[in-house]
């Protein structure tokens, strides 16, 4: 028989047991590939520059970051091969007993390894071609670009990268499998289905002692990033500190998790039916032994959950901003004599106004003189987002606009006017952070006191439509509008506002070309926000946001998975004498399959029930985290999580469960 023939031969013999190992690779080929191709849809070569921008920092940070994933994917097939030898030692140990030298062995296994990587890889790059379209049309909808542009493609720059990355984790591998192969020993192999791993009892005070430790630093460390928040700090090390808590908190927590579920239930009834103790007992074990990987697990698991939680929502909530803070096409702010001519002043500047804008309108925003943030929230208890604390809202004055100017921003929007008595005032935000702030005031009804005129409320609730932009969205934190005779009184700061919209053949590139240099210069007095640009920052970052949880959730999902998965095929491989024992004791099929199920599920379980304890923290503090440096509101949104929860890892759950039946269920005698 020929080398080549004998490979062939023993791939179709042992084709199931290389299956979590081809699943493994065949879904990272495809994606590496299908991401990595995104970049060379041609629908994205017309961008406009701020999403040109964000869509090649995507790009290039998922290229990084598929070198780096590929170093990890590369341990995770080693640690596949691991499963692979071990499966196999019996017939390695006769290979070696029929004369076949070490070394033509492990070329022998390494030939075989690279045959079933080849077909992986080609299995992965014709499902990623497909997925390719698919993220291409998502990315499309997400950068909010014309769906006629679309294009079937075909990245040769992501195969060539894939096939490097792919390079890579083979080179990882191929050196493991020369080492483990040239280090077998005959007398070891011949015996590898006689040996079994020691079930060790553990003494109940440790157990006791050991759970405390894991439940209080598990506590510990969640309260920490409770109180200081989920990022880390240059001034303290809270973030050290709460990883490195949870972290022990974890492997304690599997640790002695083992100990503790065998103590309980063998005061229980249940522990005596059928074959439940043996259950108990195998879980107990694989819990104990392999508290370290399910640690890692849990954790990558956490991450994977509050990408896709936090992540999706993000992107929705940005979306609804960039709806609503964009009511006109440009405004420009400046801080120059409130009485100049605006557009007269930009035209002066190089930005002919006429030229780009078919209408537009100069509206004045004040302060009100005595009346402050804190004043207009007097008798709530407030808690301020650290964006505001730190810029002192409770000690900065109102923002005030009078009625016509109001009016005038109304007209533009075409919506209806407001109108005010000469002794009323309307209160207007869309501000999350001082939002229920301001319905609390209304609801108080205060009679607040400006320019000496004593104003009472014309409204029960505060009006949420933007009347000016700014370049950070919906920042009104609330403001008055007052009477004409009642703005024209303060005498405290203001600033005027060019409220415009472009004429039907403007260019958007054109317009913030020519007002590009006036923002430039910080001594210039003017600022401008423009509609495309703040559109395509949300819609590029929104897509950016996604497109990254995506990636990474998917990847650390497979990773998780499988890690279980091949973990579990090796330790059954170690605990198959067990099962065969129940068997020949007479045991029901059934049962042993029930007891098999209920093991593996238990198996899966543990670190994602414990990733799910975390979740409700972290992904709290993340979200909250991202709605006070962001200006938004969020709202759960889990379907994603749910989904790629249900696809990989209830995939490699079915995939290990199956391996394992089979396993159990074959005959015990020596492979050929």
């Amino acid at each position: 028989m020929t080398f080549c023939k004998l490979v062939a031969g023993n791939v179709r013999r042992h084709l199931r047991d290389y299956g979590v190992y081809f699943l493994t690779l065949t879904l990272a080929v495809a994606l590496f590939y299908a991401f990595n191709a995104v970049g060379e849809q041609q629908a994205f070569l017309e961008l406009s520059m701020t999403k040109a921008l964000l869509f090649e920092q995507m790009t290039a940070l998922i290229r990084v970051l598929s070198v780096l994933i590929a170093l990890v994917l590369g341990f995770l097939v080693l640690y596949a091969n691991q499963f692979l030898l071990r499966r196999r030692q019996k017939e390695f140990g006769l290979c070696l007993l029929l004369g076949m030298g070490k070394g033509r062995l492990a070329l022998l296994f390494t030939a075989e390894t690279l045959l079933v990587g080849a077909l992986a890889f080609a299995a992965g790059l014709a499902l990623g071609l497909g997925l390719a379209q698919v993220l291409a049309l998502a990315s499309i909808r997400l950068f909010a670009v014309d769906l006629s542009r679309f294009r079937a493609i075909f990245s040769p720059g992501s195969l060539a990268l894939t096939a490097r990355c792919f390079g890579l984790i083979y080179l990882v591998t191929l050196a493991a499998n020369l080492t483990s192969l040239t280090r077998l020993r005959l007398a070891e192999l011949l015996a590898a289905a006689r040996r079994n791993e020691p079930v060790r009892r553990q003494p109940p005070l440790r157990t006791a002692l050991l759970g405390l430790l894991g439940l209080g630093c598990a506590a510990a460390g969640l309260a920490l990033f409770w109180r200081r928040g989920i990022l880390p700090s240059r001034t303290d090390a809270h973030f050290q500190w709460g990883v490195g808590l949870l972290a022990v908190g974890t492997v304690a927590l599997f640790a002695a998790g083992a100990g503790a579920l065998v103590q309980w239930l063998a005061r229980r009834p249940f522990y005596r039916r059928g074959l439940n103790s043996f259950v108990v007992r195998q879980v107990a074990a694989r819990l104990r032994g392999n508290c370290l990987t399910l640690s890692v697990v849990c954790a990558l698991l956490t991450v994977v959950l509050v990408m896709a939680t936090v992540g999706p929502s993000t992107a929705l909530a940005m979306n609804r901003l960039s709806d609503q803070s964009t009511p006109y096409d440009l405004n420009v702010q400046s801080t120059l004599d409130p009485q100049i001519d605006l557009a007269a002043y930009l035209t002066e500047q190089g930005f002919p106004v006429a030229d780009y804008c078919e209408r537009c309108a100069q509206i004045t925003v004040r302060a009100a003189d005595k009346l402050t943030y804190g004043d207009l929230f007097a008798g709530q208890r407030v808690d301020l987002w650290p964006v505001d604390a730190e810029m002192d809202l409770l000690n900065t004055p109102v923002t005030v606009v009078s009625v016509s100017d109001y009016n005038t921003a109304m007209a533009i929007q075409g919506r209806p006017a407001v109108t005010l008595g000469a002794d009323q005032y309307l209160l207007s935000g869309n501000y999350e952070g001082t939002l229920a702030y301001l319905r609390a005031a209304l609801r108080a009804d205060p009679v607040l006191t400006i320019a000496g005129t004593e104003l009472h409320s014309a409204s029960d609730a505060p009006l949420g439509i933007t009347w000016y932009m700014t370049q950070i969205g919906n920042n009104d934190r609330g403001s008055l509008i007052v009477p004409d005779a009642v703005a024209e009184r303060l005498t405290g700061s203001c600033i005027t506002v060019l409220l415009a919209q472009y004429r039907p053949d403007t260019d958007p590139d054109a317009a913030l070309g020519a007002l590009a240099p006036l923002g430039a210069d910080l001594d210039s007095g003017l600022r401008y926000a423009e509609r495309r640009m703040m559109e395509d920052a949300y819609f590029g970052s929104n897509a950016m946001v996604v497109m990254l949880c995506c990636y990474l959730g998917v990847l650390f999902l497979l990773i998780c998975a499988a890690l279980l998965a091949i973990k579990q095929l090796t330790d059954m491989a170690d605990g198959l004498p067990r099962y065969r024992l129940l068997q020949k004791l007479g045991a029901d099929p059934r049962a042993v399959g029930r007891a098999l199920w209920q093991q593996i599920a238990l198996y899966f379980g543990a670190p994602l029930a414990l990733a799910l304890v975390y979740t409700l923290v972290l992904g709290t503090q993340a979200a909250r985290t991202v709605e006070r440096s962001m200006n938004l509101h969020l709202t759960a949104d889990l379907w994603l999580a749910f989904v790629l929860l249900g696809l990989v890892y209830g995939g490699y759950f079915l995939a290990t469960w199956s391996a394992c039946r089979r396993m159990v269920r074959e005959p015990d005698r020596p492979r050929p």
